[in-house]
């Protein structure tokens, strides 16, 4: 504990003690607590993501891969209105230069360094952009021209990514994001004026026609606003199912924790006296903990085999003598494959302490496109026809394994001293990893 955290709970260490059990948030704004009696600071307990610090992660995140689009779609615009815009001299050739190096910024915005991506100041860049490309726009259109069309303005959607992405990146201050939305509302007004400027520098007057298009212009970027609008709704949403998720997974974590791990401690205290006994309940809590350890290790996409071979034998090493135990380096398998794999080795050697074995050894081989288990021990050997008595879980596993193109099977030592089982199973097939 750091010198000013034991002084931030030094003024609270006579009160009460406060036990947190059940719902309650144990995380609160006063730097330390007292947890079942213990006392723990800040930098001692697990914190729940804010809401607003993971929206603003998932933003950017989304901003990070979605940036390339923006200058593709600028490009596009651009190429527009080399087409069909009227530009004095080599304007159109002009524009259709600016246009491919727009799209020449994409690869760079995909790979991640892109304005926003990049944060801070950089995000200016997009509105110093616009304004000076639809001022240049302007600059190179024949003059009397520039607004006449009643469509828009030449280049009008130009800024349309900018204010899709203003609509949901995080930028403002955390003292000011609450004028969030009329600030924004307020820049497409300023925007609107800016056209009309535009037009009047064109022009030198503006007639009714002018402030149509130039209405019509900020409408179309009205629609990429909203549109980041609605983004920005899915991201917090995405947020919010985030922390509901990560809650209810802190609180089964922490259910784990009371129901297995704090009472099987306070049944060792109770047999403090009784050696076997402890012995028995830190095997059981030993299980306990590996089981909840597999299970986690089966939420991810890819399980590494090691870390699931490990903890599955972890379970019966009290139960087994573990001889010969499978080494397949770094090699992870999709989560269905290490799903049937966890669930074959917990039955096959499940059975073997069931069926009168003391010792087994286990192997792994695994080739380019197959994977294969094998389990042997030293028991009297399995019953005969066990693998096709639909009662016995060894039944299930083989028709799990021939669902997906494995087999699972049986064979004796010549002496019928012992079984060798073993499962193979294909590593790519679709059915396998579906």
């Amino acid at each position: 504990m750091s010198l000013l955290a034991g002084h931030r709970c030094a003024s609270i260490v006579g009160a009460e003690p406060m036990v947190w059990a059940g719902s309650a948030d144990p995380i609160t704004k006063s730097g330390c607590y007292v947890l079942d009696g213990v006392l723990v600071t800040d930098a001692e307990i697990r914190r729940l993501t804010d809401r607003e610090q993971l929206t603003s992660t998932t933003i950017k995140y989304m901003v990070g891969n979605l940036e390339w689009s923006g200058p593709v779609f600028q490009s596009m615009t651009l190429f527009v209105s080399s087409i069909f815009d009227p530009y004095r001299g080599s304007g159109n050739t002009f524009v259709v230069i600016l246009a491919l190096a727009h799209l020449a910024l994409a690869p760079l915005y995909f790979l991640g360094y892109g304005p926003l991506a990049r944060g801070g100041w950089w995000a200016l860049v997009y509105p110093t952009q616009a304004l000076l490309i639809n001022g240049l726009l302007m600059i190179m259109s024949d003059p009397g021209t520039y607004g006449s069309s009643i469509l828009c303005v030449p280049g009008c959607n130009y800024s349309a990514p900018m204010w899709l992405f203003l609509a949901y990146y995080p930028w403002p201050p955390p003292d000011v994001i609450r004028w969030r939305r009329g600030v924004e509302w307020a820049a497409l007004a300023f925007y609107f004026l800016f056209f009309l400027l535009l037009v009047y520098a064109n022009n030198g007057n503006v007639q009714r026609l002018h402030v149509v298009s130039a209405a019509v212009s900020a409408m179309w970027l009205s629609v990429g606003y909203i549109l980041g609008m609605a983004i920005n709704k899915m991201c917090v949403a995405a947020a919010e199912k985030q922390i509901e998720v990560q809650q209810q997974n802190f609180g089964e974590f922490f259910d784990f924790l009371h129901s297995h791990v704090k009472s099987g401690i306070a049944s060792i205290r109770a047999d403090v006296n009784d050696p076997s006994r402890i012995q028995e309940k830190l095997n059981e809590l030993e299980q306990a903990v590996s089981n909840y350890r597999i299970e986690l290790l089966l939420t991810r996409e890819q399980v590494p085999l090691a870390v699931l071979l490990s903890e599955r034998i972890r379970t019966f090493s009290g139960v087994l003598r573990i001889g010969s135990t499978p080494r397949v380096g770094p090699a992870s398998v999709a989560r269905p494959i290490a799903i049937l794999i966890g669930r074959a080795l917990g039955d096959l050697l499940s059975n073997s302490a069931k069926h009168g074995a003391t010792a087994v050894d286990i192997t792994c081989h695994i080739s380019r496109n197959r994977i294969s288990v094998e389990v042997s021990d030293d028991g009297p050997g399995l019953p005969e026809g066990i693998l096709e008595d639909e009662a016995r879980s060894l039944n299930h596993l083989r028709g799990a394994a021939r669902s997906i193109g494995g087999e699972l099977t049986a064979h004796a030592y010549a002496d019928k001293t012992g079984t060798i089982m073993q499962l193979d199973i294909p590593l790519h097939n679709k059915k396998a990893t579906t």
